[in-house]
């Protein structure tokens, strides 16, 4: 049988391998926090370095409509809600509430799943389309607070914490260096390690670190 998000077979009967598992937990915990930032870029230029921005809670016109998109009903909130939903549905429990601000509903959502995460690896049959799309969305949102210079995606974490416990955080490739620092676990990757990350290959935590 092999992971349902990136096909890599898997040693024991579940949707999700450890990296994509993984990598959908350190997603569904930085969405909430990314949500609240991007209050910050709703205004043109509001993500240039040039110095801080405070919080905007109306932002003047004119707005970037692609971050109010994200922050609106039918962005964030609608993607997380949704799978949600799917989720207690599928474990034959009753819709989630959607109730106050749409940055608590957003919390609630990514909080829901985070805590059924277990059964979702293992049991969920729409746990590789969650793997996929919530990848998506942290893309599009990183893209959103940090439009240039873009980053490259290069596969997840392949350090093993121990017991075969493997990291899988999302590693992407900052502007202008030469190696990638896994944020969760802290593991290097040279240049010479990329292309066995992002083909799957994954190298040893060995290897990896060299």
């Amino acid at each position: 049988m092999n992971c349902t998000a990136c096909t890599r077979p898997l040693d024991a009967p579940a949707q999700l391998c450890d990296g994509c598992t993984r990598g959908l937990d350190v997603r569904l915990g930085e969405l909430p926090a990314q949500y609240l930032l991007l209050a910050t870029h709703l205004r043109p230029g509001a993500a240039r370095g040039d110095g801080p921005v405070p919080l905007v809670r109306e932002a003047p016109l004119p707005v970037r409509e692609d971050v109010l998109d994200m922050r609106a009903a039918g962005g964030m909130v609608t993607m997380l809600e949704s799978w949600r939903e799917a989720m207690q549905q599928a474990r034959g429990w009753g819709p989630p509430a959607r109730t106050g601000t749409v940055e608590r509903r957003v919390m609630a959502a990514a909080r829901g799943l985070q805590m059924n995460l277990e059964w979702i690896a293992e049991f969920f049959e729409g746990a590789g389309d969650i793997a996929c799309e919530i990848r998506t969305l942290s893309g599009q949102v990183q893209m959103l607070l940090d439009p240039a210079p873009p980053t490259l995606a290069v596969g997840e974490c392949a350090a093993d914490l121990g017991g075969g416990d493997i990291c899988g955080a999302p590693l992407r490739v900052p502007h202008g260096t030469t190696t990638v620092r896994c944020r969760r676990c802290g593991t290097d990757y040279p240049p010479s390690s990329w292309l066995t990350l992002a083909t799957g290959a994954w190298a040893t935590p060995a290897g990896a670190a060299a």
